[in-house]
């Protein structure tokens, strides 16, 4: 039986989720150089916790349809680049003792 009188809903506005994941990209980014400062200065940082919020950020933008997703990538590439700047910086540090 069919019902010609359905209305189809329109598709979800995703736009809000965008925003979202961008300012959780963008936080995570200030984190990285606000933490890459420390180290450079020779202070001790606590990592604990940061792989729990990239793991966020990725299920985010994962679950953004790709039209959307795609539009996260400059902040994504630039994400690394912090992450790879941050990394640098804690092997150029001398070990401390445990």
């Amino acid at each position: 039986m069919q019902n010609f009188g359905a209305i189809t809903p329109p598709p979800p506005d995703d736009t809000h989720r965008v925003v979202a994941a961008r300012a959780r990209a963008q936080a995570l980014m200030a984190t990285l150089r606000l933490t890459r400062t420390l180290v450079e200065a020779g202070r001790p940082v606590d990592l604990t916790g940061l792989d729990d919020q990239v793991g966020h950020l990725c299920a985010a933008v994962l679950d953004l349809p790709s039209v959307h997703g795609g539009s996260l990538r400059d902040d994504l590439i630039t994400l690394r680049t912090d992450a790879e700047a941050l990394r640098v910086a804690l092997q150029a540090q001398p070990q401390r003792p445990a």
